[in-house]
């Protein structure tokens, strides 16, 4: 996948960080980047949120939950951009 592709559908995504780190970042209002490294393991997304350090391991179904992360959201607004493989 080449560096700044917008992510568009979650399977995109599972081929961007299958078995590697992709380093990603949702585009917000203004230009402003939230980053984040996820990796999946075929079941479950490992997400490090850059912003704060913080961890979350989130199944698909999880990852389209806005309770939990805004990843889902920004894949349908086509505001998630691929920026390399870490």
């Amino acid at each position: 996948m080449n560096e700044n592709t917008v992510i568009e559908s979650v399977e995109q995504l599972k081929e961007a960080c299958a078995g590697q780190n992709a380093d990603v970042s949702i585009i917000l209002n203004g230009g402003l980047r939230s980053s984040k490294v996820i990796q999946y393991d075929g079941d479950v997304f490992h997400i490090l949120n850059e912003i704060d350090d913080s961890e979350q391991e989130l199944t698909e179904e999880q990852l389209m939950d806005t309770s939990r992360t805004f990843i889902g959201e920004a894949i349908k607004k086509k505001a998630l951009v691929f920026n390399c493989n870490c």
